[in-house]
């Protein structure tokens, strides 16, 4: 009979997953890799979420990770950029390209109905052989080739079809808008298996939705019900059964959890269907906003209790920290210790705390 695990030691676990329970003394390569990858469609919210969780990391680390090529920002999970380590990207990769397709086709429908893959990808394979290129650079030269195809569509289907990469000085600290791609080799086979895993050891115990709408691929889910076997399973207070690896360690749900800002788009709050581990349902909408919009949030106790944003000026950069209801004087001390280690990291010289009190 699978034992019941409460809503707070799913919360503890998560956290302590997340290296976000303690401070991790780990290097930001181990962090990638741990975290399986961060979300990157704007460039500033992984290093904020690095700078939560790695103790003593600079915006360096990952610039200088990058240009190594020990890490990638790419297209993966959702569809959407994520940092990822360079040699987790070439098995993780194939595992995701059906959803990549069928992204592609929900985004352009018939304007991709006319486009042929595999001349398309033949012919950017040539131009991409020539060395680092910008999409809207590699996609004019498509459109020679291919005038009677949709340019946008062009763009999504090699991006889609073909594992490219972004390198310097793409994804940049405060910065790094201007992308450029080079293609790489990936793993001939996809193990979805070992998907499961890594997303177990990330953010589990966890059902077959969570990891479909972590990963924007259903049948991952199924994968891992085909697992059941050899992973252990829970139950939550719902009854829903949970799986996770053999014998890996449950967070008491007594263990106190610090004060922590975290980073716009974070996986934290996106890696479960039913995210009230981490996000109770009366913030909901206050985090999760239209468009696609996350905000960054503040962790009080384990859950998000509030959210954060960086305004800047000719003068200073403010710190606007929104926290939903009251608190008490501890942790308002830790809301303004905290405000100011993450003004610092922003480098902030003219930096001012702002908090306010949404009740």
């Amino acid at each position: 009979m699978a034992k019941t695990i409460t809503q707070r030691e799913l919360n503890r676990t998560l956290l302590d997953r997340q290296l976000l329970l303690a401070p991790s003394k780990v290097k930001t390569l181990q962090a990638l890799e741990r975290l399986v990858a961060l979300q990157a469609q704007v460039a500033s919210p992984p290093y904020f979420g690095l700078w939560s969780r790695v103790e003593g990391f600079s915006p360096s680390d990952l610039m200088k990770l990058r240009d190594q090529g020990k890490a990638v920002r790419a297209a993966l999970l959702r569809s959407t950029l994520h940092w990822v380590r360079a040699s987790d990207y070439t098995w993780i990769r194939p595992i995701l390209q059906p959803a990549l397709e069928r992204a592609w086709q929900g985004f352009f429908g018939v304007r991709k109905s006319s486009i042929e893959v595999q001349p398309l990808c033949q012919v950017a394979r040539e131009i991409l052989n020539a060395g680092p290129i910008s999409m809207r650079a590699l996609s004019d030269e498509l459109l020679k080739r291919f005038p009677a195809w949709n340019k946008e569509a062009m763009e999504y289907g090699v991006r889609t079809h073909l594992p490219l990469v972004q390198v310097s000085p793409a994804g940049s600290w405060k910065g790094g808008t201007a992308a450029r791609y080079v293609l790489v080799e990936v793993a001939p086979k996809a193990d979805a298996t070992r998907l499961v895993r890594s997303y177990l050891a990330a953010f589990g115990p966890a059902t077959p939705k969570d990891i479909a709408a972590w990963a924007g691929f259903s049948a991952i889910g199924k994968t891992m019900e085909a697992m059941r076997d050899e992973l252990s399973t829970y139950k939550d207070e719902d009854g829903r059964i949970l799986y996770d690896l053999p014998k890996t360690k449950i967070i008491p749900g007594d263990i106190p959890a610090p004060l922590r800002f975290v980073a716009e788009y974070d996986n934290l709050v996106l890696a479960h269907a039913d995210r009230s581990r981490i996000v109770p349902e009366v913030h909901r909408k206050q985090v999760f906003l239209t468009a696609g919009r996350v905000r960054a949030t503040v962790l009080v106790d384990g859950l998000v209790s509030g959210a954060w944003k960086l305004e800047k000026d000719k003068k200073q950069t403010r710190l606007v920290v929104e926290i939903f209801g009251r608190q008490p004087k501890a942790v308002r001390d830790a809301i303004q210790a905290e405000g100011e280690r993450l003004l610092q990291f922003a480098e902030a010289e003219q930096g001012h705390l702002d908090v306010r009190w949404i009740v």
